[in-house]
């Protein structure tokens, strides 16, 4: 998969150590990292999601919410135009480009 991100910020956080680093600490940017990494090996939204279990939740609103570490989520949602929708909703296993949206601590 390809992943975009909806801020240069979110991109310097995902993409590089010492970023993510001074922000979430160490343990927390090497699995942030990792999880990055994760996403764009697989295909499809849906191969994501089955190997995630319950650490990715499809969300109502067509976004898709991934935990990492012990403390923050990921928001992601479908990107670009290329994927298929079943009465509005995004067709997961069609997606093949997320765009991150925000990372969020977890309440």
């Amino acid at each position: 998969m390809i992943v975009s991100f909806e801020t240069s910020e979110l991109h310097e956080l995902c993409c590089k150590m010492e970023e993510a680093d001074n922000k979430f600490g160490h343990i927390n940017a090497h699995d942030l990292i990792a999880l990055i990494a994760d996403i764009e090996a697989f295909d499809n939204v849906e191969e994501l999601v089955e190997f995630l279990g319950n650490e990715a939740t499809a969300l109502d609103n067509d976004s898709l919410l991934i935990k990492f570490g012990s403390e923050h989520s990921l928001k992601f949602v479908a990107a670009g135009t290329k994927f298929d929708k079943d009465l509005d909703r995004v067709v997961w296993q069609s997606v093949q480009r997320l765009k991150l949206l925000q990372i969020s601590e977890l309440k």
